[in-house]
């Protein structure tokens, strides 16, 4: 008896590996299927542009059939923006990752590295920058695919405040401030501003800080009041 209950957990415990392999196969072949499409048609839209890029061309350049292509990706703009998910899981790690004792300014500058960072590692960011600069249907799709990345950062945000959701004003400012940071510091590289990102992001992240923690700066945000003329005694009026 005990070796037919040894056998059969030995059994069972190929039979998982078996699967597990199978399923690790099955997502390999599903990445690499989405990486062709991507590069296919990023290629295109660098050839051609945007707009004048049909889904019949790319499936046609990835070697798939246009069944397959819908299967990954929705639409030709859902291929423009593949890579924005992988930039919203670095970013939330990021969050997640700072000690608590923080500031939330500190915290926004080491997200908003992470980000960069892993926008250089990527071979197609300067094109992406590119495209989406030029094509304003480009830049639709692109900002339209940073709304689920945003409420996912925004809700790291918002677990490391007390009573805070993420749609809370708090978090939802500490996300968009970092996707300005990143977007700032990618620009003035991609137009030659600075002459690397690091540096890119010290001048914003200056500039940044100083706008919010510079003292002679609180003038913007006081409302100049009027001076009021004083009121004249009553008889006066009357005598006049």
């Amino acid at each position: 008896m005990a070796d037919y209950v040894i056998f059969g957990r030995i059994e069972s415990a190929i039979l998982g590996g078996v699967i597990w392999m199978t399923k690790s196969l099955m997502m390999r072949k599903q990445e690499l299927v989405r990486d062709a499409i991507y590069d296919a048609a990023m290629d295109l839209f660098g050839r051609k542009g945007f707009n004048e890029t049909t889904v019949d061309e790319i499936v046609e350049a990835a070697g798939i059939s246009q069944r397959s292509f819908f299967r990954y990706f929705p639409t030709k703009s859902d291929v423009l923006a593949y890579d924005i998910a992988g930039a919203g899981d670095v970013v939330v790690a990021a969050v997640e990752a700072c000690p608590r004792e923080l500031s939330g300014l500190e915290v926004v500058r080491r997200a908003a590295q992470a980000n960069i960072q892993y926008a250089l590692s990527r071979p197609r960011t300067r094109q992406i920058i590119e495209i989406t600069a030029q094509n304003f249907p480009a830049r639709q799709a692109h900002r339209a695919a940073l709304v689920e990345v945003e409420n996912r950062v925004s809700e790291a945000y918002a677990a490391r405040m007390k009573n805070s959701g993420k749609y809370s004003l708090e978090p939802r400012m500490l996300t968009l401030l970092t996707q300005m940071v990143v977007d700032l510091t990618l620009t003035s590289w991609f137009f030659g501003e600075t002459k690397d990102c690091e540096s890119g992001m010290k001048t914003v992240f200056g500039k940044l800080t100083r706008l919010f923690c510079d003292p002679s700066t609180e003038a913007l945000a006081k409302p100049r009041q009027r001076k009021r003329k004083s009121a004249k005694p009553a008889r006066e009026l009357v005598l006049r």
